[in-house]
């Protein structure tokens, strides 16, 4: 094998690599998208119960109809958005559930651990490090461990697929 070969095959499995991590970093983008989503209604929350409050509070001063259609309004979007958490949660709790059966086929309780603790509980390299006691540089080298085995899984269940 010559030297264009080698970089060619080291090119490819990192370009493998990559699509490992982004399958992988898919629960962390859904764990934001909820936390948003709690924020939203959060807020969506404080705004029915600011209307409630001013339809109770000035009810003599404004009109009753128009506070009861921001109520109503209020209402409304809460419920929506509320849904839409729902949603999203489920959505999450897949992603996390696929992404451990995958981790699962690592079948080494090091890598595993490590996995689990970035990818599905979403922790930031530090903290995993701090938690399963590694120097940055060796957490790394088992992040690529880790990273090569998902996309020969992965790799493993398209071919299986088509």
């Amino acid at each position: 094998m010559n030297s264009d070969e080698i970089l060619e095959l080291a090119e490819e499995q990192k370009k493998k690599r990559k699509e490992a991590k982004k399958w992988l970093r898919r629960v962390y983008h859904q764990t934001l998208r909820v936390e948003a989503e709690e924020r939203a209604l959060k807020k969506l929350e404080e705004r029915v119960n600011n209307s409630v409050g001013k339809l109770e509070n000035d009810g003599a001063s404004l009109d009753r109809s128009q506070s009861s259609r921001r109520r109503e309004a209020a209402l409304v979007d809460y419920s929506q958005k509320s849904e839409e958490l729902e949603a999203e949660a489920i959505k999450l709790d897949k992603l996390k559930s696929e992404t451990m059966k995958v981790i699962k086929k690592l079948k080494d309780d090091k890598l595993e651990k490590i996995a689990e603790h970035r990818y599905v509980d979403c922790l930031a390299w530090r903290d995993v490090e701090k938690i399963d006691a590694y120097s940055h540089p060796h957490a790394m080298r088992l992040n690529k461990e880790i990273l090569n085995k998902v996309a020969a899984i992965l790799e493993r269940r398209r071919k299986q697929t088509t």
